[in-house]
């Protein structure tokens, strides 16, 4: 049987959008927001070969001392940030990672 877990997780952090259209301007500028992780990793085995917490720890802790705390991604988008973490832990098992702006909207990049 195949199953994928899931961790999700939040992290504070800035970012901004130098291209951004005229009508979301202000989005040029640094801006903060709560970024939501999530991501799935491919486990075969359906008793823990995946802990959530010690996956979530590993991001989190890539995640800060990579970009600091909170984190300063400049210019990246949430789709560069996703596909920065899932080349990160791809070897470890992640499939699928997705950052989120709250609840507001994001990307999702596979594997």
């Amino acid at each position: 049987m195949k199953s994928t877990v899931i961790i999700q997780f939040e992290i504070a952090g800035f970012h901004h959008y130098p291209n951004a259209p005229q009508q979301v301007q202000f989005l040029s500028n640094d801006h903060r927001h709560t970024f939501k992780i999530k991501a799935g990793y491919s486990v075969e085995d359906l008793n823990r070969e995946k802990e959530i917490f010690i996956e979530r720890d590993y991001i989190t802790e890539y995640l800060t001392e990579t970009y600091g705390s909170p984190c300063q991604f400049g210019a990246m988008s949430c789709e560069m940030i996703a596909a920065e973490i899932l080349e990160y832990a791809i070897e470890d098992g992640m499939i699928w990672c997705e950052v989120w702006e709250e609840n507001t909207g994001g990307a999702r990049v596979e594997k």
